[in-house]
């Protein structure tokens, strides 16, 4: 399938990966993965315009190659489920009726990682309640992230198991369906971290500036385009077209 790929592929589906969005784009904040709405908004205004198709994994599984050549497909990620993905980013979707894949941590209520390493303020993430609300709209897919947040390539495989599959297990118990993918917190990860997220289940481990040009290369490595308050949209637009990894396609 790989040898197919790269004759008749010159595009990837586009997988985009964001964290928070804020009201004012003049957020004080230590880093820069939050988004304004306002710059969101205009992004999913292009891609409307442009007759992309918000997908998600499960989407992804029922696509054949064929129909991925022909078509506009694109994954829109959010990491870490913060607050503000119920408050800005669902209204967002269901005005513009697009999809969108969330990785949730499941043993914190705020940013606990962020507030204690950066010095970050401490911001809730998604209540129960609203996760259950955005999974029965059919436009939210939910993937695991692990227990808190942890930088797992530094974790034995035991330790590495528990974050994974107890997250997943709790993630699918409130749910009631069955997770897909799994993003590595921090990007960070190694192959300890990629065989327990097979072993537990997970047909996706979804990492950040890592992975090959094509997503069935290594299913547990698929690469992301982060997407940050520095990126203006004709940055935007460069990374959409399905051809911004092409320069990291590997050597075969």
């Amino acid at each position: 399938m790989l040898d197919y790929l790269k004759k008749f592929f010159d595009k990837e589906i586009p997988i985009l990966m964001y964290h928070r969005l804020v009201l004012n784009s003049d957020e004080d904040s230590v880093n820069i993965i939050h988004l304004s709405k306002k710059k969101f908004e205009d992004q999913l205004i292009y891609l409307k315009e442009n007759n992309f198709e918000t997908i998600t994994f499960q989407d992804l599984k029922n696509i054949s190659l064929n129909e991925r050549r022909k078509g506009k497909y694109i994954i829109l990620t959010f990491d870490d489920g913060y607050e503000d993905n119920y408050t800005i980013l669902y209204p967002l979707l269901k005005k513009y009726n697009m999809k969108a894949v969330i990785y949730l941590v499941s043993d914190i209520d705020y940013n606990k990682w962020d507030v204690e390493e950066l010095g970050e303020k401490a911001l809730n993430l998604l209540s129960k309640e609203q996760i259950l609300e955005m999974n029965s709209s059919g436009l939210i897919e939910f993937g695991g992230h692990t227990k808190n947040h942890v930088k797992l390539d530094i974790l034995s495989k035991d330790e590495q198991y528990k974050e994974i599959k107890e997250n997943k297990l709790y993630l699918e118990k409130i749910l009631n369906r069955e997770l897909l993918s799994f993003a590595y917190p921090y990007g960070r990860f190694n192959d300890i971290s990629k065989e327990v997220v097979k072993e537990v289940g997970y047909t996706y481990g979804i990492a950040t500036n890592k992975g090959d040009f094509f997503i069935e290369t290594d299913p547990y490595e698929v690469r992301r385009i982060g997407i940050f308050s520095d990126i203006t949209l004709s940055k935007f637009k460069r990374r959409v077209a399905g051809k911004y990894n092409g320069k990291y396609r590997r050597k075969k």
